[in-house]
């Protein structure tokens, strides 16, 4: 009786023990096309420029292949940018370098397919400006 429930435990003790995992997450507040906000530019520091950049490769031109996972980021704004992974590598390296901005402003990116036998190898490069709110 002991070794059946040693069977069956042992396999559940090692998908248990496998199956975490950690996600990486960073935001930050953007501006849609409709939003209006009134600062001007004495009230916003400049930080700095912010890029980020990642490589994909897609497999049918869909699945993603390796590549990391978990590390997700959001500028808000509408959605402008879809949330692939690809996407959200990109945006979160950028993020990461200037921890302290307030808002990110504007928002662009541009990519390099590479297409290769039965997938692709696709590119990303997001930029932004990243200011600080100055404190009175």
């Amino acid at each position: 009786m002991k070794k059946i429930k040693a069977i069956i435990l042992l396999p559940l003790a090692v998908v248990l023990m496998f199956s975490s995992c950690t996600i990486y997450t960073k935001s930050i507040a953007g501006t849609s096309v409709q939003t209006q906000i009134h600062f001007k530019m004495e009230d916003l520091e400049y930080i700095g420029d912010v890029s980020g950049t990642a490589t994909q490769s897609f497999l049918f031109g869909v699945l993603p292949i390796g590549g990391r996972r978990f590390h997700v980021a959001n500028v808000g704004g509408g959605g402008l940018i879809p949330n692939d992974r690809m996407t959200n590598n990109a945006l979160y390296d950028a993020l990461m370098q200037r921890e302290d901005a307030d808002f990110v402003l504007p928002l662009s990116s541009s990519s390099v397919r590479d297409q290769m036998f039965l997938g692709n190898r696709t590119t990303l490069t997001v930029r932004a400006k990243a200011f600080r709110i100055k404190s009175k």
